[in-house]
């Protein structure tokens, strides 16, 4: 009896702290710079490259085996370009010369697999941000890729879908930061 209890404990022990610290990535705050580029903003394009887009979701088995695995890039809902809109408003003040920001997606998927003792969640998206005056012609471009992964014994839409999100968010500031000229993890 008391090695059962014993084997339950430690499995419960497991399963709990691969649960937690999975979470702790999306509290870490990447974007450490303040950005402030002077601009009034005249446009904002968001351009969707990617040639695998699909609406369909990732498939997470509520029992998986390992070898199993699947990979989207799904469609950039509206939800999320707002947020990018949003975000990207955030890094300008407002200035006499009016700028034109095109924001092109390069990548951007989530993936999961199943392995003997874990599953994997891993996203990455990668953006490229132009800055244009208002004729049109590129002054400043940078790319930036971000991508993070967690380790689990229960993968679940609803993380890979926050993870996914931090992803997007992070790899446009990492581009406005370059743009901007911010030391990396500048305070």
């Amino acid at each position: 009896m008391s090695r059962l209890f014993f084997w339950v404990l430690t499995m419960v022990t497991v399963i709990f702290s691969s649960c937690t610290s999975k979470y702790a990535i999306l509290d870490r705050n990447f974007e450490t710079g303040k950005i402030l580029i002077s601009g009034k903003i005249i446009d904002i394009q968001i351009i969707d490259e990617r040639p695998d887009v699909t609406s369909e979701k990732i498939k997470l088995n509520a029992i998986s085996f390992p070898g199993q695995s699947d990979k989207v890039s799904p469609i950039l809902n509206e939800n999320q370009r707002q947020l990018i809109i949003e975000q990207i408003r955030s890094y300008f003040f407002n200035s006499e010369s009016e700028i034109k920001v095109r924001c092109s997606i390069i990548v951007g998927f989530q993936e999961f697999s199943a392995h003997t003792f874990h599953e994997r969640e891993y996203v990455e998206f990668e953006t490229k941000v132009e800055l244009l005056n208002a004729a049109g012609t590129m002054t400043k471009f940078c790319t930036s890729t971000a991508f993070f992964e967690a380790k689990s014994m229960d993968a679940n839409y609803d993380f890979i879908d926050k993870l996914y999100l931090k992803a997007i968010r992070t790899s446009i500031y990492e581009c406005f930061e370059k743009l901007d000229g911010l030391p990396k993890n500048a305070n």
